[in-house]
């Protein structure tokens, strides 16, 4: 016996509830944004720099999770050149500042921001970078070797970063003095 059309969309219904339900417990703690992400303390475990990719990215051994990829929060380094794609001004030496301030080898304290998701959609972890109790995010910023990147929600640390840009815009530091 075929069943009625309301019978039917009903299923239907219940069917995709728990294919979402099913998804969001797969996915959902990775791109969770929400009240219960903002209510945690932040999360934080230690790491060895394997190697800086860029201005604002760094790939980090992390014990029993390996290499993961950490974008520094709130941070906008120029883009470096890439096959197919020219780097921006400042790149190259945007690059090279953070690896001087987080050579291969280096210890680091990698700590999350509840207000922020975990991971981008680049799969990288989205997280500020200590060494020795300093901020490596804002060391770049404070440099000129990098902006704050302004995105729809503030970070903890947005008015420290924006402080520490005004000073380097104002010293024509870094970018501030070799980029139009």
């Amino acid at each position: 016996m075929i069943a009625s059309r309301p019978v039917r969309v009903i299923s239907l219904l219940v069917l995709a509830v728990v294919l979402l339900i099913s998804v969001r417990g797969l996915f959902g703690t990775a791109g969770s944004n929400g009240a219960a992400a903002q209510a945690q303390r932040p999360q934080s475990t230690t790491g060895v720099v394997e190697r800086v990719l860029d201005g604002d990215t760094v790939d980090v051994d992390v014990a029993k999770q390996g290499i993961v990829r950490v974008r520094l929060l709130g941070v906008d380094a120029p883009e470096i050149a890439h096959p197919g794609k020219a780097g921006e001004c400042f790149g190259s030496e945007a690059n090279a500042a953070l690896g001087r301030l987080l050579p291969s080898g280096t210890r680091v304290r990698i700590v999350s921001d509840p207000s922020q998701d975990l991971v981008d959609v680049y799969g990288r972890w989205l997280r500020y970078l200590q060494r020795d109790g300093d901020d490596v995010g804002r060391a770049q910023i404070r440099a000129g070797a990098a902006g704050v990147l302004e995105s729809g929600s503030s970070l903890s640390r947005t008015g420290t970063y924006r402080r520490a840009e005004q000073r380097a815009r104002d010293q024509r530091l870094g970018m501030w003095a070799s980029c139009p």
